[in-house]
């Protein structure tokens, strides 16, 4: 972050989580690239409904009790898997030093059925960076070179954070096949439910629709281009847009098992669910309308680098898509629990928080500021 590239056994603060509500700035070893790999000094990492869960009832999926078969490693582990930084070093020559880049952070064995196939979140054996392994809330990180995606100069650090979000929206929406001129509701409006629908409607839908209980997501979803309604006034929403048939496809973002068994209820006969939000073990979904309406239910979880992340980092090049009004705050990387954590936790009107790990600056120039309140 300050220009020097590290040295062999140079040391960097990191926010490791230990346990549930137990997270804490270590100092640890700043990693160490090999061939094929690439060390990102790390400028932004935003904060999402994973790490939450993981701060509040982890470990969901952190290996805790026993190593991770693919990463070799177990909590304590360092969070964050939306980054972006530049490249401080590369030993194979695969990216240029101080270039900006998303790395990718779902890493298959490379040896599997689906690994051949190009479908690394689906290896049996996979991890996560910042979940699996160790991820970039620190001043760096290491990933693999050769799925580093580059991302123009002209994109702020504040926009190419909302990369690998971006990406998952992308995703989600690619598995529901064309989209023009179609009647497309989101359910829930956070970050990936908002982003998905301004990808709906750059993709073409004819309608977007956007539900959310909290009425400040709505009013963004409807900057967005979106009709918006809370859930109790969903029916009535995609029947208006529709004509009464349904909406050709629903996106299911929440994660909340009420969201999930309406989904197939508000899609058409013939219509597609997919399904993004993770609700609790157990959520049903209405089987019997789903098989009387010939639906298609789909599953969607992260993104694959040089498809969904690399058209992510295009629509931000490109200015298809703006995030900034989803910006709720930059922190230091000493003040991402309580400015964080903590305000997500409370503010149901907080969206995306990004960290600044090292020497960053915030939105305009300024320094990022520290949290006004002192830290639990």
């Amino acid at each position: 972050m300050d220009g020097r590239t590290p040295a062999a056994g140079d040391t960097m603060p990191a926010l490791r989580w230990h346990g549930p509500r137990d997270l804490r700035l270590d100092t640890v070893a700043v990693p160490e690239p090999g061939p094929g790999t690439v060390l990102v000094a790390v400028e932004r990492v935003g904060l999402c409904g994973t790490d939450l869960e993981e701060y509040t009832d982890g470990p969901v999926q952190i290996p805790a009790a026993a190593a991770h078969p693919l990463s070799d490693r177990r909590a304590p582990v360092v969070l964050g898997h939306e980054v972006v930084g530049r490249v401080a070093a590369c030993p194979g020559g695969e990216l240029r030093t101080g270039a900006r880049v998303v790395p990718d952070v779902v890493v298959g064995c490379g040896r599997c059925w689906w690994c051949g196939r190009h479908q690394p979140g689906l290896c049996p054996t996979g991890a996560v960076r910042g979940l699996q392994d160790d991820g970039g809330l620190a001043h760096y990180m290491a990933a693999d070179a050769a799925r580093a995606v580059e991302v123009p100069e002209h994109v702020p650090a504040d926009a190419a954070g909302f990369a690998e979000p971006l990406s998952v929206a992308v995703r989600a929406l690619r598995k529901a096949g064309d989209l023009s001129g179609a009647c497309v509701a989101v359910l829930g409006a956070g970050t990936i439910g908002l982003l998905t629908a301004a990808v709906a409607a750059a993709r073409g839908a004819g309608r977007v629709l956007a539900v959310d209980p909290v009425a400040t997501r709505r009013r963004l979803a409807e900057g967005f281009g979106a009709a918006a309604a809370p859930p109790d006034g969903a029916a009535d929403l995609v029947g208006d847009a529709s004509c009464g048939r349904g909406a050709d496809v629903v996106v299911e973002c929440s994660g909340t098992p009420p969201a999930a068994a309406q989904a197939p209820l508000l899609a058409r006969r013939g219509g597609t669910v997919v399904l993004v939000g993770t609700p609790p073990p157990g959520t049903g979904i209405a089987v019997r309308e789903v098989v009387a309406r010939e639906q298609r239910v789909l599953g969607s979880v992260a993104h694959i680098w040089d498809e969904d992340t690399a058209a992510a980092v295009a629509l931000l090049s490109r200015g298809t898509i703006d995030p900034s009004p989803l910006l709720s705050a930059v922190v230091r990387l000493e003040d991402a629990v309580h400015g964080g954590f903590e305000r997500l936790l409370r503010d149901r009107d907080a969206l995306k928080v990004l960290v600044a790990p090292g020497p960053a600056e915030a939105p305009g120039g300024a320094p990022v500021p520290a949290a006004p309140s002192p830290r639990p």
